[in-house]
């Protein structure tokens, strides 16, 4: 091979191992590019929905009323289905909100314990009376975050002909 063909020959050697370096060199970027990017803003479309306080408080309402309303036709699973989706909507709170006093919500533990005691033993004075503790609490959490004109109450009578929640039967099967 003459000098001019081992020339080229190395020439292509060499623009083949650059072009590997470069290929490596963007692969191992990847990584950086991505955790560089985990740091922006996602787009306004793909942002993560946070509730905020007040809502987690509105689903705490409407299992409140459910609960009472399961307990009072002496419905356990129905009852225990709700106290469960209410003590997630008191963990929400704590967890989404961690810094903010309106959303400590500890103080509802032992009450909601009473009502689950209530449900186990599935009985009904049990039930209204740890019931009505709970809401008790509620109000008194209110009052103490100058929020006291929120005022929880035992329902009265079932209004569940005309509520929202009319198209749910509440009776036990």
């Amino acid at each position: 091979m003459d000098y001019a063909c081992r020339a080229v020959v190395g020439e292509a050697m060499n623009m083949k191992r650059s072009a590997i370096a470069a290929v490596l060199a963007v692969a191992m970027s990847c990584p950086v590019i991505a955790e560089e990017r985990q740091g922006e803003q996602p787009p306004e479309n793909q942002r993560q929905f946070a509730p905020s306080l007040a809502l987690v408080m509105d689903l705490m309402q409407l299992s409140h009323f459910k609960l009472w309303l399961a307990g009072n036709l002496r419905n356990w699973p129905l009852a225990d289905y709700e106290l469960v989706q209410m003590n997630t909507s008191l963990q929400d709170a704590r967890r989404l909100f961690p810094n903010a006093p309106k959303a400590d919500t500890r103080n509802m533990i032992q009450p909601a314990e009473a009502i689950r005691s209530a449900i186990g033993a599935k009985d009904g004075a049990r039930f209204d009376k740890a019931y009505a503790e709970f809401t008790a609490a509620c109000n008194r959490c209110h009052e103490a975050e100058g929020l006291g004109f929120i005022d929880i109450r035992v329902p009265l009578t079932s209004p569940i002909t005309t509520s929202p929640l009319s198209d749910q039967s509440f009776a036990p099967k």
